[in-house]
């Protein structure tokens, strides 16, 4: 029942074709499908959207794709400026691509778009 941060965890099963996104404040299906290159019909089928108006915050999308993921999960002690420098960007361009006021407010847990 305890994680520390930095703790290695090994992970078995067989990787996924599909990369996941969890739904921030303020998404919606269509900005989401602009993001990632899909169509809003394809996130309401994949996901089993009954009603394409309702989605909420920490919901787990799955989003076609290669199992290669564009986007990073914020972790305890990460600035915008590190996680970019750790992928070869600009904070200035994730904080554009990200909708990021403040790229001093990162949150643990945020999806960043790379």
């Amino acid at each position: 029942n305890h994680i520390n941060v930095g703790q290695v965890l090994k992970v078995t099963g067989q990787p996924t074709s599909e990369n996941t996104y969890f739904v921030q404040a303020g998404d919606t299906l269509s900005g989401i499908a602009i993001k990632f290159g899909t169509t809003v019909s394809d996130l309401v089928s994949r996901n089993h959207i009954t009603n394409p108006n309702v989605i909420y915050v920490g919901q787990k999308l799955y989003l076609a794709g290669n199992g290669q993921s564009n986007a990073y999960t914020v972790q305890a002690g990460d600035t915008l400026s590190g996680i970019a420098a750790k992928f070869g960007k600009t904070w200035q361009a994730l904080a554009q691509k990200n909708g990021i006021a403040n790229p001093n407010v990162i949150y643990v847990g945020q999806t960043i778009q790379i």
